[in-house]
């Protein structure tokens, strides 16, 4: 009987492998949660947890319902979304005082500015006697001295007011500090433009500050020999309860497909965008654009989405008086802004188009409509890249660290919404005595997503198909995961009988 127990251990093997293939294609088809490990910085026992844009390109939904903090026991631990429940923020737009500095014989920047001010009572500067006598004309300044003593809050952007005769592009650095002799860099070089072109002109005299805290500006002129006449500054500002992380950047995104007068481009999905860069292809190139979101029509799209507050305070201020409708043969196309979009080549160098403010909603895609044939964007079409500012959580570091940000893969349409742990809770229930006018008190954390997740989003955005196409192709992958379960069993109970049969023989076979 030796054979017919090999036979039968055979058959039992064959069973274990039918469990194991269904248990894999199940196991494909569910696409288990993902986690990384958090690091927390200080003692707690709450921490505040900023998140890297990459986490809504790997999170079953846009709006991260699904996000939860475990400690090391694997137990949802409870959190709160930051900035949900803070006070509105509030706007403010004044005119500062600009002072005209010359540099040295060689064109630096003085040494000290502060040997040139005294303070006064209120914070503000006052030209020295000597320094007020050795100022120049506006017109001969080499840098300028902005004294923001007087702004409250963080600084969105900067409005520059230029004699009205000055024409070029007019390049510059910025630079802050808080006691006019410690400078630090504000980001790249910058321009002023005011151009003329095709009949048309063109002026970009707004740059913005990225929610910039400090006391003063100095601006100085790449070439100091073609500076601009300054004639005025106007700050504009925002007082919040808690601070805003940095604005992040998204990749460069190609067009996912052009019609006749537009271009559409996939964005990652579930991302609240706020700003916009269009980088054209070809040079000496200017046109006329609009801008839309375009909504999803998937069902998932109609749940509410918890959205940034506020969603973004410099595309109020630009755009006061747009009220967005949506278009009415096209009720998922709603137009954000119309701006000019421009490449051309200058003498000091190239001018192009600032990044745009958008509102901070989410969209599936953006729309760039042009007032001719989509040719005007040039031969190749523009890519564009967007900004977001991420979003902040509170946890409190409940149980053993370590502690890691949880999510899944994939939407489970097994769980009924709100009945998993750990869903996030009110500011005001996770902190007793929270205070909306109060900044949180919580210690930093951060989170790095793991590159496989990151790779896999990156890659999910740019192969994503239209809705239509991807509706079909899941439709498609679906039918094809059951014939390939349906095979394999089928093979496999063939398997089965043939070894029963061979067993069968084998008994019926006298000793």
């Amino acid at each position: 009987m030796s054979g017919a127990v090999i036979r039968m251990h055979r058959v039992r093997g064959a069973f274990v492998a039918v469990v194991a293939a269904t248990g894999f294609l199940g196991a494909a088809h569910a696409q288990p949660a993902t986690s990384a490990p958090i690091v927390l910085q200080g003692d707690g026992p709450y921490h505040r947890l900023t998140l890297p844009l990459s986490i809504y390109g790997s999170a079953a939904y846009g709006d991260l319902r699904d996000l939860r903090v475990r400690n090391a026991a694997g137990h949802a631990v409870p959190y709160a979304w930051l900035r949900n429940e803070a006070a509105t923020p509030r706007t403010a737009s004044q005119d500062v005082p600009i002072f005209a500095l010359p540099g040295s014989d060689n064109g630096a920047a003085t040494a000290d500015a502060s040997l040139a001010f005294s303070v006064r009572p209120d914070g503000s500067l006052a030209l020295g006697s000597k320094a007020a006598s050795a100022q120049r004309k506006a017109s001969e300044a080499t840098q300028w001295l902005i004294d923001l003593s007087q702004v409250k809050g963080s600084l969105l952007q900067a409005r520059f007011e230029i004699a009205p005769d000055a024409r070029g592009l007019f390049a510059f650095r910025l630079e802050a500090s808080d006691d006019l002799r410690q400078w630090r860099p504000v980001g790249g070089e910058d321009q002023l433009v005011r151009l003329a072109h095709g009949g048309q002109t063109i002026e970009r005299l707004a740059v913005d500050l990225g929610s910039l805290r400090t006391r003063f500006l100095r601006l100085r002129w790449s070439d100091p020999q073609h500076g601009a006449p300054l004639t005025g500054v106007g700050i504009d500002s925002v007082q919040e309860v808690e601070p805003v992380a940095p604005l992040e950047w998204s990749g460069l995104l190609k067009p996912e497909r052009c019609a006749t007068d537009y271009c559409d481009y996939l964005l990652p999905r579930g991302l609240p965008v706020q700003s916009l860069r269009i980088d054209l292809a070809d040079i000496n190139t200017l046109a006329q654009v609009g801008i839309s979101g375009l909504s999803d029509p998937a069902p998932a799209a109609a749940t509410p989405q918890q959205q940034p507050v506020p969603r973004n305070p410099l595309y109020a201020l630009r755009h006061q008086q747009r009220r967005p409708v949506s278009l009415p043969d096209r009720p998922d196309e709603l137009p954000l802004l119309d701006a000019v979009v421009y490449r051309l080549a200058q003498a000091g160098g190239e001018a192009r188009s600032p990044m745009l403010a958008l509102d901070g909603a989410v969209y599936a895609r953006l729309r760039l409509r042009t007032a001719g044939p989509v040719s005007v964007l040039g031969a190749t079409p523009p890519v564009i890249a967007v900004g977001a500012v991420p979003r902040t959580l509170v946890f409190l570091a409940q149980g053993a660290a370590p502690f890691s940000l949880a999510w899944r893969a994939a939407p489970n349409t097994g769980t009924v919404e709100g009945a998993e742990p750990g869903a996030p809770l009110a500011l005001s229930t996770l902190i007793p005595g929270y205070a909306p006018d109060k900044q949180v008190v919580a210690d930093g954390a951060s989170v790095a997503l793991p590159t496989a997740a990151i790779t896999a989003a990156v890659a999910a955005a740019a192969q994503s198909p239209i809705p239509q196409a991807a509706g079909a192709d899941a439709a498609s992958r679906k039918w094809w995961l059951w014939g390939a379960l349906g095979v394999g069993l089928l093979l496999l109970a063939g398997m089965a009988w043939s070894l029963f049969a061979s067993l069968r023989k084998d008994a019926a076979r006298p000793d």
